[in-house]
């Protein structure tokens, strides 16, 4: 029936060959389902520090969040990548600036306030079901009064502040994910090859 074996070869190499690929890709896609996400430094972080820890100033921080949010969302909605939300955010700092002091000017208080972008270390931090690694990470920072109370903060690109804002469909976070750990995964291989 078969020539020499080789044809039992051939079929039994196949079959390794499937028996071992879905073996694979079967325990990786159970250690991506129980495994958190790990967000690498390819981020933009949004950075609000508190003056102090009284309930007043926790709030304060937490509304002054939303008018610069409110004000970021039309800018970065149709963003495609890091470096335009970069660039955006760089070129609006006065701008954030300009709404963190009359929000705090409608609230009646009288204190300093610093809009900053820059490059700013950060603790591991867990960001719903993803890890996001300590390190140092571009991040637009608004530090109100001395900036000593609890901070606040999120993930401005991908649009991960305004997901958690309800303002966009968390479909498109999560590709940007998958499209990114298969990404890494890839290059990894091909520089161990």
């Amino acid at each position: 029936m078969f020539e020499g074996g080789v044809g039992l070869k051939r079929i039994c190499t196949l079959g390794v060959f499937f028996l071992g690929a879905s073996f694979i890709f079967g325990s990786f896609s159970y250690k991506e389902e129980i495994m958190p996400k790990v967000v690498e430094h390819d981020i933009i972080r949004f950075h609000v520090i508190a003056a102090s820890d009284t309930p007043a100033d926790q709030e304060l921080k937490l509304r002054l969040r939303d008018e610069v949010l409110t004000y970021l969302y039309p800018k970065l909605k149709p963003v495609k990548s890091r470096e335009e939300a970069l660039n955006i955010i760089k070129d609006e700092l006065p701008h954030i600036n300009a709404v963190a002091q009359n929000y705090l000017k409608t609230q009646g208080k009288d204190i300093g306030i610093k809009v900053e972008m820059g490059k700013f270390y950060f603790s591991e931090r867990s960001y719903g079901e993803y890890i996001v690694p300590a390190g140092y990470y571009d991040a637009l920072r608004i530090k109100i009064g001395k900036a000593q109370g609890q901070n606040w903060w999120c993930i401005l690109y991908p649009r991960l502040c305004f997901a958690d804002w309800g303002r966009i469909e968390p479909s498109h976070v999560k590709s940007y994910y998958l499209k990114s750990f298969f990404f890494k995964k890839f290059k990894k291989t091909i520089k161990k090859g």
